[in-house]
């Protein structure tokens, strides 16, 4: 009988795992990219133009300030939103095959 030990070093060697860490990483990345990007915006155009947020929007009341945080918060759903949706229907498959590989 194999220790959980042994499962664990013979999935980490397996060539198959390291092309998914390789693959998972490049997405975290590029999502964390996004992320500095979005939010780093608003933030900087808050400190260097804070007049453009209190303009309003068209003829609405609401303010491109209201309006752009709204948004950051939308993007911030839909990017952990969809890498939830990659990580559960391709990289979880993934590791399950190779721990059955392993095992």
């Amino acid at each position: 009988m194999t220790s959980p030990n042994d499962v664990v070093s013979a999935v980490t060697k397996h060539p198959a795992y390291q092309e998914l860490l390789r693959k998972r990483n490049r997405m975290s990345l590029t999502f964390f990219g996004l992320t500095v990007v979005i939010y780093a915006g608003f933030i900087l155009t808050l400190a260097f133009d804070p007049e453009l947020f209190s303009r309003p929007v068209g003829n609405m009341t609401m303010t491109i300030g209201v309006l752009s945080a709204i948004l950051v918060l939308v993007s911030a759903v839909i990017l952990v939103s969809t890498y939830v949706y990659i990580s559960n229907k391709v990289y979880d498959p993934l590791l399950a095959k190779i721990v059955r590989d392993v095992a």
